[in-house]
């Protein structure tokens, strides 16, 4: 990466390296955050499923590395998000003032994560977003809201229900975006119901644009 290019990067919070089939986004990934942690001159900690995923890399491993079973996050630094599950970034949920990279593993799978928060791409160098407007926003805010019990009573499950048709109608209903929208606030665990939310909304939602008496839609995508 050119000195220009890194400048570009250190202009944004959530970066975001997106992996790619055929080129070593994860070793570029690795650098970029030791990078922008040395650029800045904050301390670097590594965000990982477990501790043995960053044993092969040296330079990972004398840092600090924060994993699902152990260890908490001090904001102000740099997280080097690597190849990270939903489950261990619940543990950047109350970080404002760190810069976030965040090295994917699964292709696309934290692309809706990327939307949400405006991340700056390395692959395309644009920042990400979601494109929604205001209703759209406010459909997926009442969602979450719903979630303070966990989504288990009938009235919230009909609340639900009503904004997944508002964003359904709009076309701009996305399972995943859905989700990721939760995973700011929720854990892992409270997302079970929701998602069985959106199984059931799923199921019985025609395919867009589909004639009457057609199969039900598994996702729409936007």
């Amino acid at each position: 990466m050119s000195s220009d290019q890194l400048e570009r990067v250190l202009a944004h919070q959530q970066v975001y390296v997106p992996r790619r089939i055929g080129i070593d986004t994860i070793g570029s990934g690795k650098h970029l955050g030791l990078a922008v942690a040395a650029r800045l001159g904050r301390r670097l900690t590594v965000l990982a499923p477990n501790r043995s995923s960053t044993m092969q890399h040296p330079e990972l491993a004398r840092l600090d590395v924060v994993t699902e079973r152990s260890g908490r996050l001090n904001d102000g630094g740099v997280v080097l998000a690597w190849c990270p599950t939903y489950k261990v970034m619940e543990k950047i949920q109350h970080l404002e003032q760190s810069v976030v990279v965040l090295v994917e593993w699964i292709p696309g799978e934290f692309d809706a994560w990327a939307k949400i928060h405006q991340a700056y791409n390395v692959a395309t160098w644009q920042v990400m977003d979601t494109g929604l407007d205001e209703k759209a926003v406010d459909a997926l805010d009442a969602i979450v809201s719903e979630g303070y019990n966990g989504w288990h009573d009938d009235i919230a499950r009909r609340i639900v229900r009503r904004s997944l048709e508002g964003l359904a109608d709009a076309r701009v209903y996305d399972r995943g975006l859905v989700l990721a929208w939760a995973r700011r606030t929720k854990s892992e665990f409270s997302l079970k119901a929701l998602d069985k939310i959106l199984d059931r909304f799923e199921e019985s939602r025609p395919a867009p644009d589909s004639p009457p008496g057609s199969p039900a839609i598994t996702t729409l995508k936007w």
